[in-house]
């Protein structure tokens, strides 16, 4: 096939081991036409998405002067996505992907474009509403399908450097996108905003053709769930897979405890408030913080491809990183405090690498879609309940106290996990469908 091969020979001659690279393996997007498209196209989409998160609560609060109809809007956009994820768990697994991701990318671009209408023409909030809920399903099943057809376009031993550009790419999209949503926004208004996300959008679309037109995976038209199978009957057998994987089942339940860790967020403020001296560009500071931590861990996550027990080495990470933001808690300087942070974040970076990896190298082919669906909408929801939880605590201890309590019990929990899990605990890096 040329430039645009699809993937990596599975059995290609690898040659004497390497000392490998701290740095992020940048291999994926050397060795895989394939891959830099759909990386271009998901760095493209998150910026997206991190524009529509900054842009239409401002837009709709500056039409409305609501509060409450800010809120539902949000609302119904994070159940668009959730919606989204399952169905495009199913969706991929039903057929081509590569057509999956072409439509669905086309219609998160044509969303984009009625956001800017509207704003420029008719500042409706129904159609806000609309184009929101439109964005999220098309945007989630398009990540979804991404996500399941990126194991077939690189070699095994590359998917720690794929789980580690994805992390990457996700966090410099939050950081870059909600700063310059809001920019444009205060420079220029809504439909600016909208209208750059929308000829990204569409001229990435554009690209994503020509790619599939001449890439052409030989499996990926091949249909690889049975067409009989309804959508629930097919969503219920994805979670009896992931129910009876030790090492995949083990992954989800660490996943659901470390998002937790994002709980902490909501304390912040408060914590700033009670502990640091209330400078609000303290708390900016730290939530900048974590996102460098993010990077940070994933630039610096070359030699985790090498790790012997990657299933042990992600449950420590998880009590390594609420045992930092316990630490948080018990400091009062905000350069201690900082640098915490930044630790937290290296710990939680190493964490989604070893997830992502571990997750599509245990599931099969005929399960990614859906598999990857499950970790998405658990990503939402885990975070949610973290927040909500954390809420409480806040609320029973006072901020102070609040941020090293909830931690610190979220580590015992981490520890019980870790205990709990032999199957995840003692998985090593063999093959991706051999059980633990």
């Amino acid at each position: 096939m040329g430039e645009f091969d699809a993937g990596v020979p599975e059995n290609r001659p690898t040659g004497p081991p390497r000392r490998r690279s701290l740095l992020v393996d940048v291999g994926p997007l050397r060795d895989s036409a394939a891959f830099r498209f759909l990386f271009v196209a998901r760095v493209v989409l998150l910026l997206g998405v991190g524009l529509v998160a900054v842009t239409v609560p401002l837009e709709v609060y500056a039409l409305t002067g609501s509060t409450p109809t800010v809120g539902v809007v949000a609302a119904a956009e994070g159940f668009a996505f959730f919606a989204g994820y399952l169905a495009g768990g199913v969706l991929a697994d039903r057929g081509d992907r590569w057509r999956l991701i072409v439509r669905t990318w086309l219609v998160c671009g044509v969303s984009f474009a009625g956001l800017a209408l509207n704003a420029l023409l008719l500042d409706s909030v129904w159609a806000v509403f609309g184009c929101v809920a439109l964005n999220g399903v098309s945007g989630s099943i398009c990540i979804t399908a991404m996500m399941a057809v990126l194991p077939d376009l690189v070699d095994r031993s590359q998917l720690h450097a794929v789980g580690a550009l994805n992390t990457l790419a996700m966090r410099l999209g939050t950081v870059v996108a909600p700063a310059a949503g809001g920019a444009v926004m205060a420079v220029a208004g809504p439909e600016w905003s909208y209208g750059a996300g929308a000829v990204a959008a569409l001229t990435t679309w554009a690209g994503l053709v020509v790619a599939w037109t001449r890439i052409r995976p030989e499996h990926d038209g091949v249909q690889v769930a049975p067409a009989a199978e309804g959508p629930l009957r097919s969503l219920a057998s994805g979670y009896r897979f992931v129910a009876g994987e030790p090492v995949v089942r083990g992954v989800m339940i660490a996943g659901v405890v470390g998002m937790c860790g994002g709980g902490s967020l909501v304390l912040v403020p408060a914590f700033v408030d009670a502990e640091l001296g209330g400078d609000p560009r303290v708390v900016g500071l730290m939530y900048s913080a974590l996102s460098a931590g993010l990077i940070i861990g994933a630039v610096g996550s070359g030699r985790l491809a090498g790790v012997a027990r990657p299933g042990r080495l992600l449950l420590v990470m998880m009590i390594v990183s609420f045992l930092c933001y316990a630490a948080v808690g018990l400091s009062s300087t905000v350069p201690i405090v900082v640098l915490i942070v930044v630790a937290a974040g290296i710990s939680v970076s190493v964490e989604e690498v070893l997830r992502y990896a571990l997750l599509q190298l245990r599931t099969p082919a005929a399960m990614l879609g859906r598999v990857n669906s499950f970790f998405g909408a658990q990503n939402m929801s885990g975070a949610a309940v973290g927040a909500l939880v954390a809420g409480v605590f806040g609320g029973a201890f006072g901020p102070a106290r609040a941020f090293w309590v909830y931690n610190a019990a979220m580590a015992v929990v981490s520890v019980g996990v870790l205990a709990a899990l032999p199957g995840l605990r003692r998985a090593e890096i063999g093959d991706p469908q051999q059980k633990a």
